[in-house]
């Protein structure tokens, strides 16, 4: 008899029948995994991402006041670099996410920092944590564009914010093009910055062309409608990063 799985692929909402995972299933977990290996490495010391972590942990830090008794969930933590700048304001982090050979590197590299930090493997629209009303605060970062099930999540992240708690999200406006963002970047901020970009850009754009999810990349309308639609008043939305590839959206729990 077939060994039925325990759970649906968190990656692309297949579900995994039979004795073995399909090779497309399998090539798209280990693209994920070697992106989120090679994440970290792309992202530190590059001036735009440390210019939207620090405008991250800003919000975070206007929706609750820092210290252990302020509970923030970092949803589709990857690797758990947002996570551990949080953490390392003051504020009681947990990370989760679907990908269970990140959520090992996460604890490996910020194990035993003294760190309020703890992360999860589950998919929060089909795995919640335990009990609702847990958090103070939400973060995630470029989940709804790919997540199979983006209304399950964001309705999953509502249950578990506290009565009047806040959540910051963000998603892909448009593709990382190479050539039309790098022009962007260029006619908005200068040529040496566009350069800059292609850090980013170049490893990210093969990510998204090797990928075999369905993408949603919302206008700001769209965006804000979804949340809103999932029980979340926008107090702020913007265009951010890298000459306003993501949007970001900055909520509290509707009453």
């Amino acid at each position: 008899m077939a060994r039925q799985p325990a759970r649906p692929d968190a990656l692309t909402g297949e579900l995994l029948t039979g004795r073995h995972t399909s090779v497309r299933t399998a090539t798209e977990r280990l693209i994920a995994v070697g992106y989120g290996l090679t994440y970290d490495a792309v992202v530190s010391g590059f001036p735009p991402y440390e210019r939207l972590l620090e405008e991250i942990a800003t919000l975070v830090g206007r929706s609750a006041p820092a210290g252990a008794s302020s509970s923030v969930l970092d949803v589709s933590c990857g690797t758990g670099t947002v996570a551990a700048r949080i953490a390392g304001l003051g504020y009681r982090v947990t990370g989760l996410d679907a990908v269970s050979h990140l959520v090992d590197v996460a604890r490996e590299h910020w194990g035993g920092r003294g760190l309020a930090l703890t992360f999860e493997h589950r998919d929060i629209a089909s795995d919640p944590p335990l009990g609702d009303a847990t958090f103070d605060v939400i973060v995630s970062m470029h989940t709804i564009y790919w997540h199979p099930r983006p209304e399950a999540m964001l309705a999953a992240c509502r249950r578990a914010l506290k009565p009047g708690g806040h959540a910051i999200f963000l998603t892909y406006g448009r593709p990382a093009r190479v050539l039309s963002t790098f022009r962007e970047v260029r006619a908005r901020l200068g040529t040496l910055e566009a350069l800059r970009s292609l850090r980013w850009l170049l490893p990210t754009a093969i990510f998204e062309t090797l990928r075999h999810v369905e993408r949603r990349y919302l206008s700001e309308r769209e965006f804000c409608a979804a949340v809103a639609a999932a029980g979340f008043e926008v107090l702020e939305s913007r265009d951010t990063f890298l000459a306003g590839i993501s949007r970001l959206a900055w909520t509290r729990a509707a009453s």
